[in-house]
């Protein structure tokens, strides 16, 4: 049996992994023993949503050590190109997209991985995107 195949973790997941949420061991065993990245817009999410809820150095510290096991991704001319066919792409067909999911998506896309994420609405207009999510009852 081969490797586990990367994926990429979207930041609602991050945030429910990171708290502990109810809902994280459904996306703990989907995402176990798989290699696990973040796209750089994920971590700029992250550290805009500690600063804006003034959140104390010791739990900002303790956030960038859990977002150590994650290989953070970062965008090149490539990844652009995926982001602007996958925002016009969703325009053209009456879905717009936020540009923030657009270049998560994009960085999933460029790598040919499944993106984990909470909020699968936001992104099934996305064409060729593998979505996995938990089904939380």
């Amino acid at each position: 049996m081969g490797a586990a195949t990367l994926a990429v973790v979207d930041t609602d997941v991050v945030s429910f992994l990171f708290k502990n949420h109810s809902i994280a061991a459904a996306y703990q065993a989907m995402l176990a023993a798989r290699p696990l990245a973040i796209s750089l817009t994920t971590l700029a999410e992250i550290e805009y949503g500690m600063e804006a809820k003034n959140w104390g150095a010791a739990r900002r510290e303790l956030m960038r050590q859990f977002l150590a096991r994650f290989t953070l991704l970062f965008p090149d001319a490539e990844t652009a190109r995926i982001w602007a066919r996958i925002k016009s792409g969703c325009a053209r067909r009456g879905r717009p997209i936020m540009f923030a999911d657009a270049w998560i998506a994009a960085a999933a896309l460029q790598l040919n991985v499944p993106l984990v994420t909470h909020n699968a609405s936001h992104h099934r207009v996305v064409e060729n995107l593998t979505i996995l999510t938990a089904a939380v009852t």
